[in-house]
């Protein structure tokens, strides 16, 4: 589990809860909202073992119960996670049945349901029921990635708890201590304020050829030996099979064209792709700061149009036409 990673990242979080535990000013139930991968569910499991921990550090990650919690096999901790994108009126009905029993042992109950915005209508119905009469020494802990799509019966009901986005330094090391490359990581942890997205946008089966088209690219243009439009043509039909691939394509050169510019006004923290310094030198030796910041305003242009109805190959001759010509 991330807990080790709780305190760092989402510091008033975790104030909030210890400062309300401690003042004995507990809400009946939370939704902790934010991005994809700010350790929300983790944040949930961490504020169940605070309510059940037995150890003199709360929480301590050593006692019965804090292990238990970790293992998910505490009898006081009840986790529902969506059945196929929706959470259904049987697993609230299931809840409530599981809640209204007698302990089978001491302490608070808690219940987690993740991802609440996917509840359908008659389980938020069954839901609202079981948040307005909450059974004694109960808590509900309800995490979201998109607190818009929640009724709002079921946030005017709930403490809302904002989770902040991770930053890139963060992600980065997240991913270097999973096994990834550093200069991978690096380049990852600038497409997302996500882990989860982040280690999904390293593990699609493109992303390495993608990067690689992306090099190559500049590598061309620095070197002027060969047409980046027909090398374009030959390499990249990849990136035609899906929108969310030719997003990745231009958010990657926009990247490197900003490193570009950074390279031009001598900005070497900012830079991204740091192994290619020789190609950005080159780059930005050939062109004026007002002609690669045009650049990267036509690159911007064409990934918001993305997903107009645009003909996408001649978007990108045009765009390689303008990056190609001296």
């Amino acid at each position: 589990m991330a807990f080790d990673k709780i305190k760092t990242t989402q510091p008033k979080v975790v104030q909030l809860l210890e400062n309300s535990l401690k003042k004995d000013r507990l809400s009946h139930a939370y939704l902790f909202e934010g991005e994809r991968g700010t350790y929300k569910y983790e944040t949930a499991l961490y504020f169940a073992q605070m309510l059940l921990c037995t150890g003199e550090e709360i929480p301590c990650q050593k006692c019965h119960n804090c292990r238990r919690i970790i293992n998910k096999t505490h009898p006081n901790v009840y986790v529902i996670e969506p059945i196929k994108n929706s959470i259904r009126k049987q697993q609230i009905i299931d809840l409530q049945k599981e809640f209204s029993k007698t302990r089978i042992e001491p302490g608070p109950k808690i219940y987690i349901i993740k991802n609440i915005e996917t509840i359908n209508v008659n389980a938020a119905n069954s839901l609202l029921k079981f948040l307005e009469e909450p059974y004694p020494g109960t808590y509900a802990i309800l995490t979201s990635d998109n607190i818009n799509k929640i009724l709002p019966t079921i946030i005017s009901r709930s403490q809302v708890v904002q989770f902040s986005s991770l930053n890139n330094a963060i992600i980065e090391g997240d991913l270097v201590e999973s096994g990834y490359p550093s200069s991978v990581s690096r380049i990852a942890s600038n497409l997302t304020n996500s882990i989860t997205e982040a280690i999904d946008i390293v593990n699609n089966e493109y992303f390495l050829e993608i990067l690689d088209l992306i090099k190559e690219i500049n590598n061309l243009i620095a070197s002027n030996d060969e047409s980046i439009i027909i090398y374009f043509e030959e390499n990249s039909s990849i990136i035609y099979q899906d929108k969310l691939l030719s997003n990745l394509f231009l958010s990657l050169l926009i990247i490197y064209q900003k490193d570009i510019i950074n390279y031009k006004i001598n900005d070497m923290t900012n830079i991204v792709f740091k192994d290619e310094i020789d190609t950005l030198n080159i780059i930005s030796s050939n062109k004026t700061k007002n002609r690669l910041i045009e650049e990267l305003e036509k690159m911007l242009r064409l990934k918001s149009r993305l997903n107009s109805y645009i003909n996408e190959r001649l978007a990108y001759d045009n765009l390689l036409l303008s990056l190609e010509r001296r």
